[in-house]
């Protein structure tokens, strides 16, 4: 393990430097430039070059306690940052209950639809994958989260609307609910809030854009609430009622992964929830800002003041640690930007390192674009729960 003083010196030299090795990605810090004026705008309100070291709470090597202490109370403020502890104190008492359906056989599985009301009037939709035959017992259990797609939740747990759909959708590696239960591990496929046609606000009179999504975050921000809030309770209110109520999961052996905005809420989870004992983020999993200050999330999965206080969504994601977690990227994804990802990549690592697990984080590249790498994700997956 490097000493405090090592570590201290990679993180400054890491806030100066434009990391070489990015260059052969064919991608420029130019990737999204604005005009000049916007641009010292921009420098002077994100900090870049040294936000990560202003924020009260952002990971150093000389923080007091080190990094334990740093992570449970990084933890605590991101906690309050995303209002978990407003929508807990406006359900009160308030007990989530489950209906499922009758089970519904596949070829080596069983497919299940269910509904959980994790808050009063608030219902989210999801579907229960179970293996069949003589498999591992207890199984381990994998959570899919699906970002901008209406129709996520039944895509990811292979429930296709047609032939069209079905092809797409494999084209794209984008099932992962049913790669899971082929791999003889319980899934679980819930809607995500606010992103699913089934658990959209409606944006009435196209007030916020004709986006639903963005809709759920202006009303959450009025209220002290995140919409990266609200679907981490959804999450948290699902595994509390699959770990106690659905028999043969290994609570030991609990995954969570998402690609882009569900690869986002993924890595808030795993920050919070110490029940994820691997979490795999695909295609979403950066800086919050490029080098230029070009937001690279949707607004509906910022969190205000994170920035500021936290530093940036590296040590969102280095809350993780000691705990297995695997970014993986596209290079040919257009939506983030390579150097950028490298040199969060590259913090991310050095934080791993301070905790003494800097061989539980990867991060690696597809080849291809803004999609799931199944040769990727499940050896990473699996390795983590077998060690």
């Amino acid at each position: 393990m490097k000493t405090h003083s090592e570590i201290l010196f990679q993180l400054v030299l890491l806030g100066l430097m434009c990391n070489p090795s990015a260059a052969q990605t064919n991608q420029a810090d130019s990737f999204a430039e604005y005009p000049e004026r916007t641009s010292q705008y921009l420098a002077r309100l994100h900090g870049k070059g040294n936000a990560t070291h202003a924020a009260e709470f952002a990971f150093r090597a000389d923080f007091p306690g080190g990094f334990t202490a740093w992570r449970q109370t990084a933890r605590a403020e991101l906690n309050d940052l995303i209002g978990l502890g407003k929508i807990r104190d406006s359900v009160g008492s308030w007990t989530p209950s489950v209906k499922l359906d009758e089970r519904i056989r596949e070829t080596g599985y069983t497919r299940q639809r269910g509904e959980i009301e994790t808050e009063p009037g608030v219902t989210i939709p999801f579907w229960l994958l179970r293996p069949t035959g003589e498999t591992m017992n207890p199984r381990p259990l994998v959570i899919c989260a699906h970002g901008h797609d209406s129709d996520g939740w039944n895509t990811y747990a292979g429930v296709y609307r047609d032939a069209d759909h079905e092809a797409k959708t494999l084209q794209k590696d984008g099932n992962p609910g049913i790669q899971a239960v082929r791999r003889g591990y319980v899934a679980i496929v819930p809607a995500t809030r606010g992103l699913a046609a089934a658990t959209q606000i409606p944006d009435l009179k196209g007030r916020h854009g004709n986006r639903p999504c963005r809709a759920q975050l202006m009303h959450c921000l009025l209220a002290g609430r995140t919409a990266v809030g609200e679907r981490v309770w959804d999450t948290q209110r699902l595994l509390d009622w699959a770990l106690a109520e659905v028999d043969g999961i290994d609570p030991s052996r609990v995954a969570m992964l998402g690609n882009s905005g569900g690869g986002v809420l993924t890595v808030y989870v795993a920050a919070l929830d110490e029940r994820i004992i691997a979490a795999v983020p695909s295609c979403s999993f950066s800086s919050y800002t490029s080098s230029t200050g070009f937001l690279f999330h949707c607004d509906c999965c910022l969190v205000p003041h994170a920035q500021v206080q936290l530093g940036d969504m590296t040590e969102i994601g280095s809350l993780a640690a000691p705990r297995f977690l695997l970014a993986v990227h596209g290079r040919q994804d257009g939506l983030h930007n390579l150097p950028d990802v490298e040199r969060a990549m590259a913090r991310v690592q050095l934080i791993y390192e301070a905790a003494n697990a800097g061989d539980n984080f990867r991060h690696q590249w597809g080849d291809s674009g803004h999609k799931f790498y199944p040769n990727i994700m499940w050896p990473f997956i699996e390795a983590s729960f077998n060690r």
